[in-house]
């Protein structure tokens, strides 16, 4: 066998669930979906394949272990789905008063015996000495330069990160919004019946995405040329950032308000005071731009000069894990 087959298969082998996954999340409708052992499978799957597709090609060793941490945990999830699943129970549509824990056996020695060639194949790998002569390379965890500007390259992989990762945590931050909501601290509607936000806690947010890299690439440098322009006097800066930031996501709440909430089927303002049209209100508008205002001065600063000091080899494989992984919610929810 030449040294590189044994490494295609996998490269093959790791493209394959990536291309199942998800087409089989486009064949189910969000409604029908719920969290639980299979979703954690799932994104461990699709994430840890993406990272060993990146490392592979990357030559690096570290492919090897992470190959067959994948294909273990993945095993691992897939018995769990059966075992501890009432979902997966309840699909076995057993006749009334049937026993289901022998199929539910069965089930999971299945799930396990469906595993084994994966893992087999990833354990082979490991320990052969053709894998390991292709894949030569060590990681560089050499902390990066950080007087070095970024490639065009890696400026693309930090925003659409940073979208998919806001689009995430901006959900996050809407579900705690709304808890103060119950709670009294702030005035709105409390709905708990809203089934995207609550239940759906992984749904990814555009809006919150948008917002995040207008923050990146507009507020955020803005604050630097408002501190120059000030002679580095923080009050004024920040108070002229505030507004400008205010505007920005006011009118990035509008524009989403008219485009997917002309019913009011999302949120609705209209008992709100100083609302214009039920889409937006100044209370929101307030809380909105604080928390883009927080972002802009203190957070992305932060993740950006972090980024600069990481290492480029541990960054790259956490964003090809991350890549799989959020197509996989994606077409959860929106196809």
């Amino acid at each position: 066998m030449m040294p590189f087959e044994g490494v295609l298969d996998a490269v093959l082998a790791h493209t394959q669930a990536i291309v199942d996954r998800l087409q089989e999340t486009t064949r189910r409708h969000a409604d029908r979906y719920s969290y639980g052992w299979r979703t954690a499978r799932d994104i461990v799957q699709v994430a840890g394949s993406g990272a060993t597709l990146w490392l592979m090609y990357k030559r690096k060793r570290l492919a090897l272990p992470v190959s067959v941490a994948t294909a273990a945990v993945t095993a691992g999830l897939s018995a769990a789905t059966y075992a501890f699943d009432p979902q997966s129970v309840d699909s076995l549509q057993l006749p009334e008063g049937e026993d289901a824990k022998p199929l539910v056996r069965d089930k999971v020695v299945n799930a396990l015996a469906d595993c084994v060639p994966s893992i087999a194949g990833a354990l082979t790998l490991a320990f052969s000495p053709s894998a390991k002569a292709v894949l030569d390379q060590p990681m560089d965890l050499l902390p990066r330069d950080p007087s070095v500007p970024f490639t065009v390259g890696e400026h693309a992989r930090n925003v659409t990160s940073l979208y998919a990762v806001y689009t995430i945590v901006g959900h996050w931050l809407e579900m705690l919004f709304c808890q103060l909501i119950k709670l009294g601290v702030v005035d709105g509607d409390y709905d708990r019946s809203n089934t995207m936000l609550w239940d759906w806690w992984l749904h990814p947010f555009p809006a919150e995405g948008i917002a995040g890299v207008l923050i990146a690439g507009g507020l955020s440098p803005l604050r630097e040329v408002l501190l120059e322009r000030f002679g580095g006097k923080v009050a004024p800066a920040l108070a002229v950032s505030f507004l400008v930031n205010q505007v920005v996501c006011t009118s990035i709440d509008y524009l989403t308000g008219m485009v997917a909430n002309r019913n009011y089927e999302l949120w609705d303002y209209r008992n709100m005071p100083f609302n214009f049209q039920g889409q937006i209100c100044l209370q929101n508008s307030l809380v909105y731009t604080t928390a883009a205002t927080l972002v802009a001065w203190l957070a992305y600063p932060a993740r950006d000069n972090w980024l600069k000091h990481l290492p480029a080899d541990l960054v790259n494989t956490a964003y090809a894990a991350l890549a799989p992984a959020y197509a996989f919610l994606c077409l959860t929810y929106f196809v």
